[in-house]
């Protein structure tokens, strides 16, 4: 497993809605079809065996990950390379959990294609790819409508863009949306 990365290198912060009782989470094992290690703030979907594989696909709810597959608090040894106790991990069996894309919250990933410009109302999807790490479960709003930009009932909406891209309060480029789920077309 790679080292961890920096706290706010990769991450998914709920600006507004969360945490509420009545908030949406689900908690899954990666899938195996997954070969990269998956960073914090990506999108993901529920395979047919319950799994989390990267983007949204066609028919599958979009879920945004809290912790990446490398953190601690989801997989770590517990002990260090000589042996010596560490911590335990919060999640030890390896589960991820995430936001589901249909929770009256906003939200603000690093996770997103940064060679698209983002307006208040675009339409945003995440592409399902298990072995580009460039591309699996990134945001953008770039889908096969006739400009180029997510068509809704065609390609599967995963959000909408509220305050667009910006520098969050640690620096690091950061997209906010509010989480939508608009199935696209059945094939």
């Amino acid at each position: 497993m790679d080292a961890p990365s920096l706290m706010f290198e990769h991450m998914l912060d709920p600006k507004k809605g969360w945490p509420s009782p009545t908030a949406l989470d689900h908690d899954a094992m990666i899938s195996a079809n997954v070969t990269f290690v998956v960073p914090r703030g990506r999108v993901a979907h529920l395979n047919a065996e319950g799994e989390f594989e990267m983007g949204v696909d066609q028919t599958g709810m979009g879920i945004f990950l809290f912790p990446g597959q490398a953190d601690f608090d989801v997989n770590n040894p517990g002990t260090t390379a000589g042996g010596l106790f560490m911590h335990q991990a919060i999640a030890p069996t390896g589960k991820i959990s995430g936001l589901v894309a249909k929770g009256g919250y906003e939200l603000e990933s690093t996770e997103f294609d940064t060679d698209q410009s983002y307006t208040p109302g675009d339409l945003l999807t995440a592409t399902a790819d298990n072995t580009d790490i460039t591309v699996g479960g990134v945001l953008t709003n770039v889908g096969t409508g006739a400009h180029g930009d997510v068509k809704q009932y065609v390609d599967p909406v995963c959000g909408i863009v509220s305050g667009g891209r910006h520098k969050n309060e640690h620096g690091v480029d950061v997209l906010r949306f509010w989480p939508e789920w608009l199935p696209g077309a059945y094939a």
